[in-house]
């Protein structure tokens, strides 16, 4: 068995001096999640993947170096997001060098891109050839293509066209042995038709690599599905309900999903807005004191006469379950004020810059940890009572601790949950009220069936396996096939 000294030194015959490092202060940058300060695992060495101007890259010889001497190995998502803590140690890849959009055909309607790839620098080169992904990332450019596939990416959109897997029609990926396999629309690449459906000759092996956490295979390319898409095609609303009226807003998302209406709704609470509020970001006198429930909504739009169809059906389905129109938020918190920022008027900016509802909470509280779950509309009322009784009997229902909900409202007439916590990670008892409140929404929600997307699944116990029966002893098998030495994200899927 290699020494660590001796793993970083064939590391760096392979990668290059300068893209391997095993400086502690990288270590830490590099563990950041979502659920800083819950989950904390630090790799034993960072490589940096880079391409070069003809795509060639090392992530073969990587992978093969790492299964024949049984070193696990993990690609990050991301500096400071994602899913990529290495939980068993090991390598950490950083992607973020495999970065380039090698493909953009607007008659086709797809863009192939390395799986490094950042998804803002996806959209930007889409937008040049007037061009959109159905499902579009708020995060800016942190996030990669690769980790938006291998871990349920989402987007605004996602109400109408689903998750970022749903998009791809194509994949490169990287086997441990080191071997390319290339699937789907890729596996035509190199053809005169070149890429253009997801349907080859063969059984459909992308689903194989979606969701897979990096548990199967390293991502290289991806080919996505796009669509013909304009800023002024988009068109924001907001609507809020009080606090009793849960269960008319489920109603209203049950409609409004199932007539394909709306391109994207989000739904969020007063939670999110208090701190925001407070620092003048958005006029109180605009805002009804009694708004609870915020749900943003845009329509996608291509003329008047298609809008005015939708905008009418919209309002009748809010209106009529007792919604109101608030125009503050859907002029500051969505489409309008990323505009001001010269982004281009898509909506991103309004999360993290300094005028967003995310900076203004973290100035006001700390760090954040964030659930994320998926499960039916009709158990959204159910679902949000639960979680402020748990927060509350935890001590976290308080401006302090900004415990928000901003959710998406999905094509499968489902929730996928985003509950938030802002805590002090260096206030241990601060992390114990978070650590409590996590397990009671894990036991709670293990029970009732939900759709695990964040933190690692591995971190939710045995149950959300064993309920697959058969499937998941599938996946194992599938896992010892592909993946004998287990070196890839070792505990994150198996």
């Amino acid at each position: 068995m290699l020494s660590l000294d001796q793993i970083v030194e064939k590391l760096k015959e392979i990668a290059g001096p300068r893209f391997v490092s095993t400086n502690p202060i990288d270590k830490i940058n590099y563990q950041h999640t979502l659920a800083y300060g819950a989950y904390k695992a630090l790799p034993d060495v960072i490589v940096l993947v880079e391409s070069d101007e003809n795509g060639c890259h090392p992530l073969g010889r990587l992978l093969r170096f790492a299964n024949e001497h049984r070193v696990p190995i993990v690609a990050k998502g991301g500096v400071g997001m994602g899913i990529s803590s290495p939980l068993k140690g090991g390598i950490l890849l950083d992607m973020l060098g495999m970065d380039k959009i090698l493909e953009v055909n607007p008659t086709l309607q797809y863009v192939i891109a390395e799986g490094g790839a950042s998804v803002y620098a996806i959209h930007h080169a889409l937008r040049q050839h007037g061009l959109m992904l159905p499902n579009y990332g708020t995060y800016g450019p942190s996030v990669i293509i690769g980790a938006m596939v291998t871990k349920g990416g989402i987007g605004y959109g996602m109400t109408r066209y689903g998750w970022i897997a749903d998009m791809v029609i194509g994949l490169e990926v990287v086997l441990p042995g080191g071997e390319t396999v290339r699937l789907g629309a890729l596996a035509n690449d190199g053809t005169e038709f070149g890429p253009f459906q997801k349907w080859v000759h063969i059984p459909d092996l992308l689903g194989l690599f979606t969701l897979s956490a990096g548990s199967l295979g390293i991502i290289s390319k991806v080919c996505l599905r796009a669509i013909e898409g304009k800023r002024e095609w988009l068109h924001d609303y907001c609507y809020g309900f009080r606090r009793e009226q849960l269960e008319n807003v489920q109603e209203a998302l049950l409609q409004l999903v199932k007539g394909e209406v709306v391109y994207d709704i989000h739904f969020t609470d007063h939670w999110q807005y208090f701190w925001p509020m407070e620092e003048g970001l958005y006029d109180k006198k605009q805002i009804p004191e009694e708004a609870w429930f915020f749900l943003k909504t845009i329509l996608f739009a291509r003329d008047q006469e298609e809008l005015a169809y939708k905008e009418k059906r919209m309002k009748a389905i809010y209106e009529g379950q007792g919604g109101f129109e608030i125009r503050e938020i859907a002029e500051k918190g969505m489409g309008a004020r990323a505009q001001e920022h010269g982004l281009h008027g898509w909506p991103d900016f309004h999360i993290m810059g300094p005028d967003g509802w995310c900076s203004s909470v973290v100035r006001h509280t700390g760090m954040f940890a964030v659930v994320s779950l998926m499960y039916p509309i009709t158990f959204l009322k159910l679902m949000y009572d639960f979680d402020e009784e748990a927060k509350r009997e935890c001590g976290l229902w308080d401006p302090e601790h900004s415990p928000q909900h901003d959710s998406y409202v999905t094509r499968d007439l489902a929730i996928k949950e985003e509950t938030f916590v802002f805590y002090n990670p260096y206030d241990d008892e601060d992390v114990a009220r978070l650590r409590q409140w996590m397990g009671k929404i894990q036991e709670f929600s293990n029970k009732k069936g939900v759709v695990w997307t964040a933190p690692t699944l591995s971190t939710k116990g045995p149950y959300p396996y064993e309920r697959l029966g058969n499937a998941y002893d599938l996946v194992k098998q599938i896992k010892q096939f592909i993946d004998p030495n287990n070196i890839l994200n070792p505990g994150a899927l198996v």
